[in-house]
């Protein structure tokens, strides 16, 4: 079978980062409220730095961006996470980011105005499960942070201890020990190294013409496989970035989409399942994503393994909900490109889903996990931060 699909193909490393600082003990991130083209509400909690290389190395002739030193050698800044991660790979080639989190002294006076705001940790916390107000990027930081530093002085959902409820189950999928854990960390790796071997696919650029039917109509839009996404170009006016006027195109997705994180207790200790999903834009060709996730459309390029996704949706639907936002894609590539977050448990007496692409992992396993390149998808890292509320 060949897949043919248009992707965005922007080669260059961006930096996401939060910087970090502590006020009484307690730990503060600060956000920019940044407004993006395609965002839902125009504007959305984001990393205190995001921008392309571009963008930072003032290509376009545009304004420094304004705390970009912490982030590449300034004296004063401790680096507590670092790590390269992927972007969607149904919508972008080959595409990564470095991720960052920079934590600067407590005496360090860092004036801030316009878009900049100083926001205690639990604030943060409280906006990962409220529609539209945290930007991909900024979960996806905060997913693949240090959660030691992010949290109180006791620890991880350690504020939970006693509490019942999902708090305390968290807190007890952090903390849980290797007997209580399904499967080792290092079998987590090993399987999603075997599909790879398994299920190898490659992906190379074709020319971008009329023959496949993306150009349509009388004004030429440029559509996705399966009507899955268009393209739309845009002028945009803004004061508050690096550059104040500029054209680009957006991809624009008609259909809500879908990612689910399935939850259930074995041992006594709340586990996650992520299923290995083969992506034409991960360079690795799998990654860890969500057990479902419905891109509006976009086909498997390993169709045989579609027929498990199918029998997962069935067993999700008997599934309780126990955390559901709505959260966009980031605004400065998509236009109101919206996808339904759900995070659902199963109930003890449900049969546990197992198979060669399947892996359940304890919330201390993810912890471990997340800062390696190539693990989770960009959608794995929206749902973890959603259980990050909880921190």
């Amino acid at each position: 079978m060949t897949l043919r699909q248009p992707l965005i193909n922007q080669p260059e490393i961006g930096i996401l980062g939060f910087l970090l600082q502590r006020r009484d003990g307690v730990p503060h991130l600060l956000i920019q409220a940044k407004p993006e083209p395609g965002n839902i509400g125009l504007s959305q909690a984001a990393p205190s730095v995001q921008a392309t290389k571009s963008n930072y190395q003032r290509l376009h002739q545009g304004k420094a961006t304004p705390f970009l030193d912490y982030f590449i050698g300034h004296p004063a800044a401790i680096v507590r996470a670092d790590s390269l991660q992927s972007e969607q790979g149904t919508r972008f080639l080959a595409k990564y980011n470095r991720n960052m989190t920079v934590e600067v002294p407590e005496d360090l006076h860092l004036p801030c105005q316009g878009p900049y705001h100083w926001a205690p940790m639990p604030e943060v916390c409280a906006l990962l499960v409220t529609d539209f107000q945290i930007n991909t990027d900024a979960r996806s930081v905060l997913a693949t942070s240090d959660w030691t530093v992010l949290a109180a002085a006791d620890g991880p959902f350690a504020r939970w201890s006693g509490q019942g409820g999902l708090g305390e189950s968290l807190l007890r999928s952090y903390r849980a020990g290797p007997s209580e854990q399904f499967e080792a960390d290092a079998a987590i790796g090993e399987r999603l190294d075997s599909i790879r071997r398994d299920h190898p696919f490659k992906v190379r650029v074709v020319p971008l013409d009329d023959r496949q039917g993306w150009l349509q109509g009388l004004e030429p839009r440029l559509l996705g496989p399966a009507g899955s996404f268009d393209v739309r170009q845009v002028a945009v006016s803004c004061s508050e970035r690096e550059v104040q006027s500029w054209d680009q195109p957006l991809v624009a997705q008609e259909s809500e989409g879908t990612a689910v994180l399935m939850a259930r207790e074995i041992k006594g200790v709340l586990h996650f399942l992520f299923r290995c999903r083969p992506e034409v834009g991960f360079r690795e060709g799998f990654q860890y994503g969500p057990a479902i996730q419905d891109a509006g459309g976009a086909p498997s390029p390993v169709p045989a393994l579609e027929a498990e996704e199918r029998q997962l949706e069935a067993l999700s639907q008997r599934a309780r909900p126990l955390l559901s936002n709505l959260h966009s894609d980031e605004g400065g590539r998509f236009y109101h490109s919206v996808a339904r977050y759900s995070i659902r448990l199963l109930e003890d007496a449900e049969p546990l889903p197992t198979s060669d692409s399947l892996s359940w992992m304890t919330l201390g396993q993810i912890a471990r996990l997340v800062h390696r390149r190539g693990m989770f998808s960009n959608e794995a890292r929206s749902l973890i931060s959603m259980l990050l509320a909880y921190l």
